[in-house]
């Protein structure tokens, strides 16, 4: 689990929308997602599907609050 961002961190983040750098590694970000999902579905290896699905979760919660931080600034206002 990623720690609950600050307001500095969200400010941060709702600058970077529509940054044609950020939104590439956004979607870099998301392909690797798919991938992780993809992998701890089909591996045997439950140390390894375990650490797949953490990473999974991090990388999800990231995508998750770098999309909605304008919305978070908003309602905390």
């Amino acid at each position: 689990m990623l720690q609950k961002p600050s307001i500095q961190v969200l400010n941060a983040l709702a600058s970077l929308k529509g940054n044609n750098q950020f939104e590439t590694i956004l979607q870099w970000m998301e392909a690797s997602l798919q991938d992780l999902y993809r992998d701890s579905a089909s591996t045997k290896d439950e140390v390894l599907c375990r650490w797949q699905q953490g990473a999974a979760q991090a990388v999800s919660e990231f995508l998750e609050k770098s999309k909605d931080a304008e919305e978070v600034i908003r309602k905390l206002r």
